[in-house]
């Protein structure tokens, strides 16, 4: 090789070796990053992630994230081969990310290349590869596809300059490649579509010759290509991901943007790692003051200065856009302008902000550029001063967190090994870190099935579940369980292990029989009690938020009972969780009374059947007791937490101790049996959209159920059995699901009576 030659080739391999290196820096910061004991175990949302590719080892395929219409897979399928390869584990999961993210740092050289040369180019690389504290954290952080999606939007933006301004010999193939990368990256994350809309609007201003070459046509076809997976599952659950498009702040831009400025651009710039969460508190102030002032506030300048250029060629009737780097400009305000007026916008949220990282790391490597040939020593200064803050950043990010304990999640999942406990419920924060890290051996659902409902099937078919809760998460509160727990009537002392606090191996539920309300009679102010016992659910007793509802009650003789069950209106709306102070109180003859059950802390949904306790979606007030012989029942609500709606009270059952179990009509049985199957159709899609998550989703829901056939086996079964509480509970189940008012939910008052 002649040496013309050699020197022809030296600067690509000083470009690769260059590469090389900005990559290599990428991984071994967010190693050092993943290194911190916080990021030692998975989070509910990243638990998803991993759950998604243990069952698509199992050969059950996951096209969308687990309850979330606007993430895709890609994600859980590098982490379901690498879990192939190296065994699952927590390293792995992140490891999956750190792949697609460390895509980056070429999608940033052609970005920064094409927008101002090969240097540019590099330099924009090594600012990803050692940028904000915030976006190191986004790229270990496994939610599900955002990064991926913010990557692929780079390369189309990078795609977007060279088709513009250096079209290729291949157009067609070039625009059919970059439409496949778009449709990958919006089937990882909607986040990308801010960076779609900027390369499309960018290519159609700078060469709008390009609309009416095959381009656009091929860029579709390649975009259908690789959404696919997302249109598919569209098509079959009402378009739900178009939802989230929604939800336009256009008339709040700018107000959204003040608050946007305060608590997420400027913040994901100088040290937050999360919404909220920042080391920036724990350095001189100067220090970020310094990093926006002399880098970030010049970048940013450079947008406005090519605003100015635009105006002025505008003037001249020239084409405003005759650069890659106006291109990145103009993404830049596109992106700005998308995120403080689309439905996030009023939110505080870091991760939205995610794309608006990809300009401007170009337009800050375009800064430092110009720094550079004006002076060079003052560039070099500037560009180590940045990396040296944004290292800083990590730094006090793990020192913060250096001496929290390692992987608590193997302490508590080992005794609950010991201890024999392979079911519990808990709350999803809770329970998808301990699926996930226990490797399926240890099954725990979220209390209504959230993200996964087939997780909530599987725990309600153990035999006896456990309830696992944590200290600092307080999903809910240890102690508020615990009281919660007393008033049941079902308390044992927990286990306390790390920060996790867990009930296990609860008492059998004493066998009942309900006690016949015929004859029963109410007194209570406005004479309204009397709703407690028609058997209508229609008509309800309120109570005052501002002093003490009484409700007394006389059952006609003296009666053993152990049980009292209070079911809410059908239109309530408290929700399961909420603690109301409830007492009840018993007597034999109306002058002597004394307490049966309850105080403050009664949890709404909390039930005791057989070993299992649960939280129902129906959110009743139930207190089991020692048996007592009343004829008198005196139920005292006091005023609680002003934040929860006043307790509304529909049916009141009392309960008595009884030899087995109680046997009810077999029509009934039947008739019971049929509604809940008609209801089940309200969960035939496990992984769907979560119905708490928006309006849409739980409008979803709702159309996979026949209604008018729930309430009318579910009233058939009342009818035939009016003591029997299960129809109501339904029946109110039903109410709450349906999202729309239902004919009538009077149960067994709806009855015609028997003829014979």
């Amino acid at each position: 090789m002649n040496p013309g030659a050699i020197r022809c080739l030296s600067p690509r391999w000083s470009t690769a070796l260059s590469l090389a290196g900005c990559m290599a820096l990428y991984w071994v910061v967010r190693l050092w990053l993943i290194s911190s004991p916080t990021l030692s175990q998975v989070d509910y949302d990243e638990a998803v992630t991993g759950l998604m590719a243990l069952e698509i080892l199992q050969g059950k395929h996951q096209i969308l994230f687990w309850g979330q219409p606007y993430m895709g897979t890609l994600e859980a399928y590098l982490a379901a081969l690498l879990f192939k390869l190296f065994g699952p584990s927590t390293l792995m999961l992140r490891i999956s990310l750190l792949i697609y993210g460390s895509a980056g740092v070429p999608a940033l050289y052609a970005l920064g290349r094409a927008a101002g040369g090969r240097r540019m180019g590099l330099l924009a690389a090594c600012l990803w590869s050692l940028p904000p504290l915030f976006l190191s954290f986004q790229g270990v952080y496994v939610t599900g596809g955002h990064l991926e999606a913010v990557v692929a939007g780079a390369l189309l933006l990078a795609g977007a300059c060279r088709l513009a301004f250096d079209p290729p010999a291949r157009a067609g193939l070039w625009a059919l490649g970059l439409g496949v990368v778009g449709g990958l990256g919006l089937w990882s994350s909607l986040l990308i579509l801010p960076l779609v809309a900027a390369a499309l609007l960018g290519l159609c201003l700078a060469r709008p010759s390009w609309l009416l070459s095959r381009g656009p046509w091929l860029a579709g076809l390649g975009l259908l290509i690789g959404a696919a997976p997302l249109l598919v599952w569209n098509a079959e659950h009402q378009w739900l991901t178009l939802v989230q498009v929604g939800g336009s702040q256009l008339s709040r831009a700018w107000s959204n943007a003040e608050m946007l400025i305060s608590q997420v651009w400027t913040p994901m710039l100088t040290g937050a790692w999360w919404d909220g969460h920042s080391v920036t508190g724990q350095m001189p102030a100067l220090l970020p003051a310094a990093a926006l002032l002399l880098i970030y506030l010049p970048a940013l300048g450079l947008a406005v200065a090519a605003l100015v250029r635009w105006v002025r060629r505008a003037w001249r009737r020239e084409n405003p856009w005759q650069s890659p780097a106006d291109l990145v400009s103009l993404a830049l305000w596109v992106l700005l302008f998308l995120h403080a007026s689309s439905g996030h916008g009023h939110k505080a949220i870091l991760r939205y902000a995610t794309p608006l990282m990809v300009p401007l790391t170009v337009l800050i490597a375009l800064w430092l550029s110009k720094v550079n040939h004006w002076r060079p020593l003052v560039g070099a200064g500037l560009l180590a001063g940045l990396l040296a803050f944004n290292l800083y950043t990590h730094h006090l990010y793990l020192e913060r967190f250096a001496q929290t304990p390692s992987r608590p999640v193997e302490t508590v999942l080992e005794v609950l090994k010991d201890k024999g406990v392979d079911f519990s419920y808990a709350h999803g924060r809770v329970a998808l870190p301990l699926t996930f890290e226990s490797r399926g051996k240890f099954m725990a659902a979220d209390f209504f099935g959230a993200r996964n409902l087939s997780h909530l099937r599987q725990v309600d078919a153990a035999r006896q579940p456990a309830w696992v809760t944590h200290k600092r998460l307080a999903v809910p509160a240890p102690a508020m369980l615990d009281r919660a727990l007393r008033r049941l009537g079902v308390w044992k002392k927990p286990l306390e292990v790390e920060q996790y606090v867990v009930w296990y191996d609860f008492d059998a539920a004493p066998p009942l029989s309900p006690l016949p309300s015929q004859g029963w009679r109410t007194t209570a102010p406005g004479s309204a009690g009397t709703a407690v016992l028609d058997r209508n659910l229609d008509t309800t007793w309120r109570t005052n938020p501002d002093r003490t509802s009484m409700l007394k009650l006389d059952l006609g003789q003296v009666q053993t009972v152990t049980r009292l069950s209070l079911l809410p209106g059908p239109n309530w709306p408290g929700r399961p969780g909420m603690l109301y102070n409830v007492v009840l109180l018993g007597s034999s003859d109306g002058r002597i009374w004394s307490t049966l059950a309850g105080g403050a802390g009664c949890m709404a949904g909390l039930t005791w059947r057989d070993k299992r306790v649960k939280l129902e979606p129906v959110p009743a007030i139930e207190l089991t007791f020692p048996a007592r012989k009343v004829r008198y029942v005196f139920l005292a609500v006091e005023p609680g937490n002003p934040s929860w709606p006043p307790l509304e009270i529909a049916e009141l059952f009392l309960y008595q101790p009884a030899e087995g179990l109680s046997q009810w009509p077999h029509e009934a049985e039947q008739h019971l049996k049929m509604g809940r199957k008609a209801l089940a159709a309200w969960e035939s899609k496990p992984t769907a959209p979560f119905p708490g998550g928006h309006g849409a989703f739980a409008l979803f829901w709702a159309s996979q159920v026949n209604w008018t056939k729930v309430v009318n086996h579910l009233t058939q079964a009342a009818c035939q059995a009016p003591e029997w509480e299960q129809p109501y509970r339904l029946l109110l189940e039903a109410a709450r699901k349906s999202l729309q008012p239902l004919a009538s939910l009077r149960g067994a008052a709806f009855c015609k009576p028997d003829p014979s």
